[in-house]
């Protein structure tokens, strides 16, 4: 007897697999746990230290952020345009749009990159490439959201409205201050870490 499973539920355990080879690789080449702590971009330290630039530099990390930021990014938003703040949105939104080249063809998504400094010379432009509603942000790690809001700020002085956010991972800081005002997902919590950390911590 043959068993029909339907595309959707095929798309769905594809993508678990594929979070879960990420995941994966997170822990082997994305995360830092020193020796002693460390400071993070927000300015408050910490014993554990997500740097997603080694992952993204590997082509599976590439691939498979890429992919499954774009599942998201499509299903939720249908955005025309993905990009955020440099450097970290730089190699992520660059997958998602080689992702949508490979399924939408020449519909595919666009990027933009939000510059930390408007350029002093040229066009002297804070935002490059294209921005075409809808807009998502995409970032690497978020704590307190200081680089989301930049790369949101900076969109909107441009004309453009901010439809959501996407992320990698979310350490769930307490403190974070655009969750509760922006659409956004993440493809991994810290909590979905936090075990692993506390294990490798104490060797």
């Amino acid at each position: 007897m043959s068993v029909i499973v339907e595309t959707n539920t095929l798309n769905l355990m594809g993508n678990l697999l594929k979070r879960q080879e990420l995941m994966e690789l997170i822990k082997e080449k994305g995360l830092i746990l020193p020796d002693h702590p460390i400071t993070l971009s927000s300015g408050e330290k910490s014993n554990y230290y997500y740097d997603l630039k080694m992952v993204m530099a590997d082509s599976t990390g590439a691939s498979l952020i890429g992919e499954l930021l774009y599942d998201i990014i499509e299903r939720e938003f249908a955005a025309k345009s993905v990009g955020g703040l440099e450097m970290g949105a730089i190699p992520i939104s660059t997958a998602v749009i080689v992702k949508s080249f490979e399924r939408r063809k020449y519909l595919g998504m666009r990027q933009f990159i939000v510059r930390k400094k408007a350029k002093m010379h040229g066009s002297e432009k804070k935002v490059e490439g294209y921005l075409i509603d809808p807009v998502v942000i995409v970032d690497d790690v978020m704590t307190k959201g200081n680089s989301v809001v930049q790369a949101i700020d900076a969109v909107r002085n441009a004309g453009y409205n901010v439809a959501g956010v996407v992320l990698v991972i979310d350490r769930e800081d307490p403190m974070n201050f655009i969750k509760d005002k922006i659409k956004y997902f993440s493809l991994f919590n810290h909590s979905d870490f936090k075990e692993f950390i506390e294990i490798h911590s104490n060797k």
